[in-house]
């Protein structure tokens, strides 16, 4: 088979539209200028088209500020990836601010689009080992580790703990597993937790790799009630541990599969590391996945006095396509 056309592949255009209404109040489409240029990453992996892919769109000083957040969250649309980064350029002596997009909404904090601007802004500033990222929810240090070619992070954290949710709905729209498969039944309850006010994920243990496969996304999005200040994205973060105490995983919101993601394994990893009492714990977190693992994404937990101190994250990204918004 002959090779990828690389150079086709790396270069690509796309064209930013917005939409203004005409005199009848219809809605017309309209071209933006100027040019925002953008980067792809995959993200928790040194492979091209493994780990979970990110747009990185670098916003010129002289348009920031000038760039909306429905500007932001139509370009995020257009590249429908699970997060899209707008990274503001500037002093890299300074924090560096991104804004973080799904498809839909803006998040204050997410792991593989932090990871990936740490790894960008690093790889195109090679006489740099770090820098700080400004995030929503607080300023991220970034360090380059030179023994593993990984970037690690300080996770901003404030990690609590909800009350346990039985959520029998979310098992009954998994057609493929049965009561044995989960580790707290069908009918039992399961962990709530967040990283930061809101991102919480429900965390469910299972008991196989086999039930992990199985599982399949769900026609309705997940809900928790009583999160308070704590409420807005809440994801399905399915898990099963290891004899060796690795970590195998699959996250779901929705209709959606989120290839790696960064900030629900911080959640766990910091979970896990409270069950495991005081002191630092490694916890080695991995996708389940059909194609070629890659252990690339580390989480370190340090707990004192019941509570938490840090959560620090760690992984690597590749460089995949770069282009314009134009």
């Amino acid at each position: 088979m002959s090779q990828w056309p690389w150079e086709i592949i790396k270069r690509t255009t796309v064209w930013l539209l917005k939409t203004t209404p005409n005199n009848f109040g219809e809605r017309q489409v309209t071209a933006m200028s100027p040019r925002l240029s953008f980067t792809t990453l995959d993200v928790f992996t040194s492979t091209r088209f493994l780990g979970n892919p990110l747009a990185v769109v670098r916003v010129p000083k002289d348009l920031q500020g000038e760039l909306s957040q429905t500007q932001k969250q139509t370009i995020a649309r257009e590249f429908n990836l699970s997060e899209t980064v707008f990274l503001h350029e500037g002093s890299l002596d300074e924090p560096i601010k991104i804004d973080i997009f799904t498809t839909d909404a803006e998040l204050p904090f997410a792991g593989h689009p932090t990871v990936g601007s740490g790894w960008y802004l690093i790889s195109e500033n090679p006489t740099r080992d770090s820098v700080t990222l400004r995030t929503k929810a607080g300023d991220i240090p970034v360090s380059f580790e030179h023994s593993s070619g990984r970037v690690s992070l300080r996770v901003p954290t404030d990690f609590k703990v909800h009350p346990p949710c039985a959520h029998p709905r979310v098992k009954v729209l998994q057609p493929r597993l049965v009561s044995s498969d989960y580790v707290n039944g069908i009918d039992g309850a399961e962990v709530v937790a967040s990283i930061v006010k809101g991102m919480t994920f429900l965390l469910v243990k299972l008991t196989s790799e086999d039930a992990l496969a199985r599982l399949q996304p769900s026609p309705e999005p997940l809900t928790v009630p009583g999160l308070g200040e704590w409420g807005g994205f809440v994801g399905l973060y399915a898990f099963y541990e290891r004899e060796d105490e690795v970590i195998r995983t699959r996250m779901f919101d929705g209709t959606l599969e989120d290839p790696a993601t960064g900030s629900a394994a911080s959640t766990l990893g910091g979970w896990l590391g409270k069950q495991r009492g005081e002191g630092a714990h490694k916890i080695e977190i991995y996708k389940e996945s059909r194609w070629k693992e890659e252990r690339d994404r580390c989480v370190r937990a340090y707990w004192e006095d019941r509570e938490i101190l840090k959560i620090e994250l760690g992984g690597r990204a590749v460089e995949v396509m770069e282009g314009s918004v134009v």
